[in-house]
């Protein structure tokens, strides 16, 4: 459905953008998981892409972990605050990809990270070739932004983003906050930034502007399946769906499918949201139907069949179709080391393909819209 835009001053964004320098200790739990993740969209000649980068510092509860097959110790639930600030163990990760190929591990170091209520996390391990680890701080020439620095064995990357502060999609937004007797979700978003930085990358050294998309997660809850879209058309308008579940992928351990597709599709929608923005941020569509499935015709990675809809007229499907493909995923021992709990997140890199649909009686298609790319995640696994 069509929602309305409501007005919000630099105060209210400043109470939430405070939110992300927090990720209150006193709600963690043995499930907790904490991270800080940007996915950039640099301009191309064909709009948002193709290419991406993914820069994120994350952590999670437990003794001992696994991520991407470092070990390295877990977030200390016991862990003392001082001054305001927060210190614990987490690990800066981050890739680049584009058409021709992904390049994971650009970012893959674990460090203690300090998290301050001024307004910053970092996480800085020494090296023999200098710092590597993470770090965003609240930028210091704007109202509101944020500034980053990443630097890993594979590249680095210096950038800035901010938002234009119109509506809920170009402002930081508390996306979710959800608290039960069993945990919960704390969720800040800010979905339509525009970035621009230095980045030292495998094939050299880049300028790069463009659009992006930041978040803050505080998950209190074992970490579980879903898909997930963020997508970008030339003119700025964005494109998202979100549908957490339940199947068989659970139990799946590594990057691996079903040989039926039938069984791949065995799932049970815990949720279904979609969400459509103009670039001018007048237009926004809420959608409460969404249906996000894997195709496959042979390639090394799937393709996704992709609708939404709200029931009342609006509605948009199109073929995600991927080009490349980067992966996180975390082991933890439970059960006093005689089982162990594996969740993978897969990021799936796409243009979208086959486009038609209809928002507020006007048609959807690639000739109204140009070419559109985004990020496609399809989180399996059970991070208990």
């Amino acid at each position: 459905m069509s929602g309305g835009i409501s007005e919000r001053s630099l105060v209210d964004h400043q109470r939430v953008f405070d939110r992300i320098w927090q990720q209150y200790p006193n709600r963690q739990n043995r499930t907790s998981s904490s991270w800080w993740w940007f996915i950039l969209f640099p301009e191309g000649e064909e709009g948002y892409g193709p290419e991406q980068l993914m820069f994120s510092i994350a952590s999670r509860a437990g003794d001992d972990i696994r991520v991407n097959d470092i070990p390295m110790a877990g977030l200390d639930l016991d862990r003392p605050i001082k001054n305001g600030v927060d210190e614990f163990s987490a690990i800066s990760v981050g890739w680049y990809g584009d058409d021709k190929a992904v390049h994971e591990g650009l970012v893959n170091q674990p460090a203690t990270a300090k998290l301050s209520r001024d307004g910053s996390i970092s996480a800085w391990a020494e090296s023999e070739d200098g710092k590597r680890g993470g770090e965003i701080r609240a930028a210091t020439d704007r109202p509101l932004g944020l500034e980053a620095h990443f630097a890993g064995e594979k590249g680095e990357a210096e950038f800035e983003a901010w938002g234009d502060l119109n509506n809920r999609v170009d402002s930081p937004v508390q996306a979710m906050d959800t608290q039960t007797a069993v945990g919960g979700m704390d969720l800040v978003a800010w979905r339509r930034m525009q970035f621009e930085g230095e980045f030292d990358l495998p094939d050299g050294p880049e300028r790069l502007e463009g659009i992006c998309y930041f978040q803050r997660v505080c998950l209190n809850l074992p970490l579980f399946p879903w898909k997930w879209i963020w997508a970008f058309f030339p003119d700025g308008t964005a494109f998202s769906a979100f549908v957490p579940f339940v199947g068989p992928q659970v139990l799946r351990r590594g990057y691996q499918f079903f040989d039926s597709k039938r069984v791949e599709r065995s799932t049970i929608p815990i949720r279904q949201s979609g969400l459509w923005d103009s670039a001018t941020g007048d237009q926004l569509v809420e959608f409460d139907s969404a249906s996000v499935e894997p195709v496959f015709d042979g390639g090394p990675h799937p393709h996704f069949e992709v609708e939404v809809s709200d029931g009342e007229g609006n509605y948009v499907e199109f073929t995600a179709t991927s080009y490349g493909h980067a992966r996180n995923y975390i082991d933890r021992s439970i059960l006093g080391g005689f089982a162990e709990s594996h969740w993978s997140y897969n990021e799936y890199l796409f243009r979208m393909e086959n486009l038609h649909g209809e928002i507020e009686g006007q048609p959807v298609d690639k000739a109204t819209m140009g070419q559109g790319f985004g990020t496609l995640e399809y989180a399996c696994g059970l991070g208990l």
